[in-house]
């Protein structure tokens, strides 16, 4: 079984990036090649004025650039990767999946994306697919976000509905 997982980036005035877009269309794009079982937009609101979430104005998007709705689900609670890679491990338990997972965000995020999805899902194959532009100027940031997500992981142990719990004290923590 495959399955694309899409990340979100932040709406701007309740409406999608040009790097929401070029997720969508990447994401799209590789499902053409994969044939995917399912794509999960994931990404919770992380605007209050904004009635869409993340995840449900990517849906949008790719429906409106003709996606196959009928295989797309989303997970809304995400407002983080870690909480990304938390929440889709949730849906992937409901569908006791297993497989390879195909992870679809930006060019500088990817790095960061596929080594948190690896920790909080291990018993998956975790892919990098399609990425969407580099911002150069964003590896730095990213690279020191993964040196910090990767020290608080290692100290959290995996007890499924608290580990968000564990994660968020082990950074304040810090």
């Amino acid at each position: 079984m495959k399955i694309i997982v899409v990340l979100g980036c932040m709406l701007k005035f309740c409406a999608p990036t040009e790097e929401m877009k070029g997720r969508v269309e990447r994401a799209i794009q590789f499902a053409h090649l994969i044939n995917p079982e399912r794509i999960i937009f994931s990404g919770g609101r992380t605007s209050k004025d904004c009635a869409y979430s993340e995840a449900g104005m990517m849906k949008k998007l790719a429906i409106d650039i003709g996606a196959d709705q009928n295989i797309i689900e989303v997970e809304e609670k995400s407002t983080t990767t870690v909480e990304n890679a938390v929440y889709v491990r949730e849906l992937l338990e409901k569908m006791s999946f297993s497989g390879d997972l195909y992870i679809i965000t930006s060019c500088y995020h990817i790095t960061r994306s596929l080594t948190i999805f690896k920790i909080i899902i291990p018993y998956v194959n975790v892919y990098s697919g399609l990425c969407f532009e580099c911002k150069p100027e964003r590896l730095k940031t990213e690279a020191e976000r993964l040196i910090i997500d990767q020290n608080i992981m290692s100290r959290v142990e995996w007890n499924d509905q608290f580990w968000l719990d564990g994660y968020e004290k082990v950074k304040t923590s810090l």
